[in-house]
């Protein structure tokens, strides 16, 4: 897990405010808030932010929960060797025997029939034994292409929602709390230019303010 992804360091806006609740709920109650959560949005808005706070506060509140925490191709990767290998048992024991199964971009089994078929089983059996499943995604379950109904209709038994790309007061913030990070806020109208360059991505957001940091540094300027 990434040392900045927690609960502390993810600033709350109007966009992305259901989505941390959501998350802040299954890591207090896991398998009794809300099953599945499942997040999405355009890449680089906080969803495996999301995920891994609610991994870390899980372990922290519960040092013993079994929390498998992994992305999609890496889920479709394992199966594909274990069926090569003839290693289907201890792959299905590893991720139906979890307490807590989260999965990053699960939008990646379309048009992976079997691996779809092989991820059904194991959400049922884990929905079913009352165990935690967190899923994310680029898109409504419902939008995924080539994705079977029957994965759709199981992704929307619990909480389905979005992270949107986040407004001015919400990249500002961001702005502040990254530049303090990095050892010393930056002036308030360079917080406000950065903040209104950058409107969609919150990763493109970090990367200038990472670039604005280090250029001070390394030129030696305010």
């Amino acid at each position: 897990l990434n040392d900045d992804y927690t609960f502390e360091r993810f600033v709350v806006g109007p966009t992305n405010g259901l989505a941390h609740a959501a998350a802040l709920a299954v890591a207090e109650k896991p398998a009794l808030a809300y099953n599945p959560l499942f997040l999405h949005g355009s890449v680089g808005l906080g969803k495996t932010h999301l995920l891994q706070a609610a991994c870390r506060s899980l372990l922290d509140r519960r040092p013993d929960l079994r929390i498998l925490y992994l992305s999609c191709e890496t889920f479709a990767n394992q199966f594909i060797q274990a069926v090569q290998s003839g290693d289907l048992k201890n792959f299905r024991y590893r991720y139906r025997e979890v307490d807590v199964l989260v999965i990053d971009d699960i939008h990646f089994l379309a048009n992976k029939e079997r691996t779809e078929e092989e991820f059904f089983h194991t959400f049922n059996q884990l929905y079913h034994s009352r165990r935690q499943i967190i899923l994310s995604s680029d898109s409504h379950p419902r939008d995924i292409p080539a994705i079977e109904e029957r994965l759709v209709s199981r992704f929307k038994w619990g909480l389905v929602t979005e992270i949107e790309p986040p407004g001015f007061e919400t990249r500002l913030q961001i702005v502040r709390m990254k530049s303090e990070q990095r050892g010393a806020r930056f002036p308030e109208e360079v917080c406000e230019f950065i903040a209104n360059q950058i409107t969609a991505n919150i990763r493109e957001l970090e990367g200038a303010i990472y670039k604005v940091a280090s250029l001070s540094e390394l030129m030696h300027r305010p």
